[in-house]
């Protein structure tokens, strides 16, 4: 909780000194599918990303840390990710229905309100980098250890919050 940033901690380093601060690499969405598709579609990325669904990483989750990470390192921008992450979603889970591995697409409500899923997610990952055997420190090795690092940076907790609807029509109702 102590780790992530301080409003206004940016202003106070050099500019551009992230890799998000400059022009990102790719801007056209198709190019961007492209790349993504071919990173995930090596086998070597494959069996990481299917040991991650089989541990419990929901498929949402594992494509928004993905594109966090490539946004982190300047690939592409957000708004780019918000167009891609669809594609990537379907991909990923054709690819486990195909593998037959059991998986889930979301966290469940209960676990949202239980909380704690940057810990959850961080912890996933963790595990799935300490099982990997020095044998197998490839790609989708790399792939792992870039959305770990991506997730301990961008928590996800404020954003499932932001999604739950906090309208009029959303309260309990409190009738007595």
């Amino acid at each position: 909780m102590f780790d992530s940033p301080i409003p206004g901690q940016s202003l106070t380093k050099e500019p551009k000194n992230y890799a998000w601060e400059n022009p990102p690499e790719m801007v056209d969405v198709d190019d961007v599918i492209g790349f993504h598709l071919n990173k995930l579609s090596e086998e070597k990325s494959i069996d990481n990303l299917l040991l991650l669904l089989e541990s419990g990483m929901p498929v949402k989750t594992l494509v928004e840390t993905f594109l966090t990470s490539a946004v982190m390192s300047g690939l592409h921008t957000v708004d780019v990710s918000i167009l891609v992450a669809p594609v990537l979603h379907e991909f990923i889970t054709m690819t486990a229905e195909d593998a037959e591995i059991n998986f889930k697409e979301f966290f469940s409500s209960d676990e949202i309100e239980e909380g704690n899923l940057d810990s959850k997610v961080n912890l996933l990952l963790k595990k799935s980098l300490a099982e990997t055997a020095d044998s197998e420190k490839d790609s989708g090795y790399k792939i792992v250890k870039e959305m770990s690092k991506a997730a301990k940076e961008q928590p996800l907790t404020e954003e499932i919050q932001k999604e739950k609807s906090k309208g009029l029509m959303s309260r309990e109702n409190t009738d007595v």
